[in-house]
Parts: C-alpha cells; sequence; structure tokens
C-alpha cells in the first residue's frame, strides 16, 4: 500500500520498509490497552522513512478497514463452517459474538467515511486548533490552518489513487485475510498436535473464528478476558479434547507470545537500520 499511494507520477515510489511498519503494528498493538498505540507507532516509523503523514494516515485508515473486513468475512466462514457451534454456546457468548460482529461492522462504515469525508476530517482539525488557541497551547492559528489544508490536499490524493489501483489495494486486503486464517490456524495445529480428529477441523476452525470476531464485543479493557471465556465455551462442545484449557493455553500462548518476540526483533533491528539510514540522508 505504501509503494502504491505515494508514488507520484514520473518519480520514483518511496523507498519504503512495510515489515518494519507492520511489526511495529503488531507489537505496540499487542502490549497497549485495545491496541491503542499499534497505529501511532506504524505511522512514527513511515515519517522517518519521509513519507508524509497525511499519506500515512490514509494508508493506516486503509489497513484497518481491510482489517474488520477480513475479521467480519472470516467470522461469516466461521459460522458458516458449522452453525452448531455458534447455537451450542451459551447465550452470554452468543451475545459477545454477535455484539463483535456488529462492532466489526460499524468499524468498516465509519473507516470508509474517513476516506471518502476529508472535510470532515478538516473541520475537526481545525476546531481542535482553535480550541488549543483558547487555551493558550499555540498562537499562530492561520499558519496552522494553512498546514492543515496542505495535509488534506496530499490526504485527498492519496485517498484517490485507492480507486485507480484496485488490484494493490485487493492484494492488500487478501494478504490481510490470510493472515487472519493464519491465525486461525494455530488453534486448529494445536488441536491436531493433541492427537485431534481431523473429522473435527471444521468445528474447531469455527470455534478460532468465532473468538476472533467476539473479542471486539469488549475490546477495552477486557478483550483477552473475552477471548480466553469464548475458546473455552467453544472448545468444550468438541468430545475428543481431553483438556480445553490446555488446549487454549497452548493456542493462546503460541500464536500471542511468538508474535510478540518476532515482532520486537523486527522492530529493534529495524530502528537500528533504519537510524543508519537516515544519518546517511543527512549527511548526503
Amino acid at each position: 500500500m505504501v509503494k502504491t499511494l505515494t508514488k507520484k507520477e514520473g518519480e520514483k515510489p518511496i523507498r519504503s520498509h512495510g515489515i518494519i511498519y507492520s511489526a511495529a503494528d503488531i507489537y505496540f498493538s499487542a502490549i497497549t490497552p485495545s491496541a491503542s498505540a499499534g497505529q501511532p507507532a506504524s505511522a512514527y516509523f513511515m515519517s522517518r522513512d519521509g513519507i508524509p503523514v497525511a499519506k500515512s494516515a490514509v494508508i493506516l485508515v486503509l489497513n484497518m478497514l481491510f482489517y474488520t473486513g477480513a475479521l467480519a468475512i472470516v467470522g461469516v466462514i466461521g459460522f458458516a463452517l458449522a452453525p452448531a457451534i455458534y447455537y451450542g454456546l451459551d447465550t452470554l457468548a452468543q451475545t459477545l459474538v454477535m455484539i463483535g460482529f456488529i462492532i466489526l461492522l460499524g468499524l468498516c462504515a465509519i473507516f470508509v467515511l474517513i476516506l471518502k469525508k476529508e472535510r470532515w476530517i478538516r473541520n475537526i482539525a481545525v476546531k481542535c486548533v482553535k480550541l488549543a488557541k483558547k487555551l493558550h497551547l499555540i498562537r499562530d492559528v492561520e499558519g496552522r490552518i494553512k498546514r492543515i489544508d496542505s495535509a488534506i490536499e496530499q490526504y485527498k490524493n492519496c485517498a484517490d489513487h485507492i480507486s485507480k489501483n484496485k488490484p494493490a489495494m485487493f492484494a492488500a486486503f487478501f494478504l490481510n485475510l490470510l493472515q487472519r486464517f493464519s491465525l486461525v490456524s494455530t488453534t486448529v495445529l494445536v488441536y491436531l498436535a493433541f492427537g485431534g480428529s481431523t473429522g473435527n477441523l471444521a468445528n474447531v476452525t469455527a470455534v478460532s473464528c468465532l473468538v476472533l470476531v467476539g473479542v471486539y464485543s469488549l475490546p477495552v479493557p477486557g478483550g483477552m478476558g473475552v477471548a480466553d471465556y469464548l475458546l473455552l465455551s467453544g472448545l468444550c462442545q468438541i468430545e475428543d479434547i481431553a483438556s480445553t484449557a490446555n488446549l487454549a493455553l497452548f493456542s493462546r500462548g503460541i500464536s500471542f507470545y511468538s508474535c510478540i518476540a518476532l515482532t520486537i526483533v523486527i522492530v529493534v533491528v529495524g530502528y537500528l537500520l533504519q537510524k543508519k539510514r537516515m544519518k546517511r540522508r543527512h549527511s548526503a
């Protein structure tokens, strides 16, 4: 997305390092409440590579749209694979999954509006500047508004590129979808490692899919608790699992902690390499 949406006609695209931006997003999302620091961390690394803030904003909003859209599809697939798993959950668990799905659809709608209604973003930014003026936090209001207008123009130009680059956007969405299913596959593979039957793979997959959706029913601060509750509620319906608690602990531990360990290494190494590149740019 960075290469596609930052490219100007007649110029080379900005040399981006998507793996660093992604690792920063994943790592800081994992260690902060409600994944609140993931996007700012990703934007920080983009900024250090010379990507304008307005363009990084479009890229991050678009990525969140793809992310939430992929999760909604995962939920539909999970229900389609084994409806009995959903109906076998207790009333609270069913409600959490349904609320999570509704929230995902709502977020998708919000992200689409943000991409298409740049004037709303400008109005909010201008109101924030005027409020800061009243609080005596800034002085040059007109200068700030001019910078906002310049950033909004960049934002609009970047957003307009989306419809002109549909193959790249489809590829980005498909990769988001694959990432969601890679997370789903962790529970399935652990189940098989525990000696599970291939005849129950659809049921285990459905449980994993519904858990990913249900987490969004309570993002602050109980998302992890909801995930564990839904995982246990779903897995206990599968008869050949000797210990649902052990399976849940193993699968959640692998999917969470291995991801944390890998992404922190990428972030640290990426930061150091990025620092060297910045020094070379300044000395050139």
